[in-house]
């Protein structure tokens, strides 16, 4: 099954700017990053091999300008490996919580288990 998110995501190169985009996560661990909810991936994230944790916006120390509207309480980021990370601001952060805790954090946990088996 692939879930659907619709996010604000920090991107770009030199001047980061907040893009709205839509995040397709599949029961497989990948992260699709796209501009519509029908439009091909821009980016795709392993999740089960790149990220290292999902922190709350209020354990980012250097959190920078969010859109108007946007709180602390509503972002969140993937660490991923190589010092990079993906920082995602939602809605509400009763959403925020539903992600971390039901949907990207499900999947890092389980990641998480089968690595520590091996």
């Amino acid at each position: 099954t692939v879930q659907t998110h619709a996010h604000w995501l920090l991107r770009g190169f030199l001047f980061k700017q907040w893009k709205k985009r839509f995040l397709l996560l599949t029961a497989e661990g990948s992260l699709l990053v796209c501009h519509h909810a029908s439009a091909p991936p821009d980016q795709l994230v392993l999740l089960q091999s790149s990220c290292e944790a999902i922190v709350e916006g209020r354990e980012i120390l250097d959190l920078p300008k969010l859109p108007a509207g946007g709180s602390r309480d509503c972002c969140f980021a993937l660490i991923l490996t190589h010092d990079k990370y993906l920082l995602l601001l939602t809605d509400t952060p009763a959403d925020c919580r539903s992600d971390i805790k039901n949907d990207f954090g499900k999947l890092h946990r389980a990641f998480t288990r089968m690595l520590s088996l091996v």
